[in-house]
């Protein structure tokens, strides 16, 4: 789809939310979920099940800047690969993911994998602590989440740290902050509309 009519079609899903048929669940995840957001800058995520996770294809447009990318999940917090304008990067994960449904009760639990990019392969570890339950609101939709401390680090420590919003419901993340070296928290996006790929095609 051209870019101009992707995001025409989007914000125009955006504008008609009250018309939606019903707020998406996992099951539609087979068929299609689309996220977005329109402030402060516009970003639309299509998530569809596969065989073995699901894909996500993203759009975003920073002051008229629009980049694409496609990431692959095993889990809604566990991304295994992401193609970008930075390269493609693959995470093959050792140990057995399913913990990770669990982890309000078990509290933290880490993952140790080997991530292989343009720079070359390397040890990675994703730790995940959980911080509480909340809620989320897209639109007239609601959706229960988990808050989730996210920290994907190499041998030395040195990585991405991002508080996460992320909704058991549809195995989505539905918001993130990144997580400063100081503990200093910056919105890193937010997504303020749910539906289905069958409400955007409508």
């Amino acid at each position: 789809m051209p870019v101009i009519r992707f995001l025409a079609t989007a914000a125009l899903c955006l504008a008609a939310a009250p018309g939606l048929a019903g707020c998406p669940t996992g099951q539609d995840m087979t068929q299609g979920i689309v996220l977005a957001q329109n402030e402060p800058f516009f970003m639309r995520g299509d998530f569809k099940t596969t065989s073995e996770g699901f894909v996500e294809r993203r759009i975003i447009d920073f002051d008229g800047q629009v980049q694409e990318s496609m990431a692959l999940y095993r889990h809604g917090l566990v991304m295994t690969g992401e193609q970008s304008p930075a390269g493609h990067v693959e995470i093959t994960y050792v140990d057995d993911i399913r913990p990770v449904d669990t982890l309000p009760e078990a509290g933290k639990l880490a993952l140790s994998g080997i991530a292989k990019g343009p720079k070359g392969e390397a040890f990675v570890e994703l730790e995940l602590e959980f911080v509480g339950h909340g809620s989320v609101a897209l639109a007239e939709c609601e959706f229960d989440t988990w808050t989730v401390n996210s920290s994907l680090l190499d041998r030395d420590g040195i990585g991405a740290r991002f508080r996460l919003e992320y909704a058991p419901e549809l195995d989505l993340v539905l918001a993130a902050w990144q997580i400063g070296a100081d503990g200093a928290v910056t919105a890193a996006y937010a997504y303020q509309w749910a539906g289905t790929a069958a409400d955007v095609a409508r």
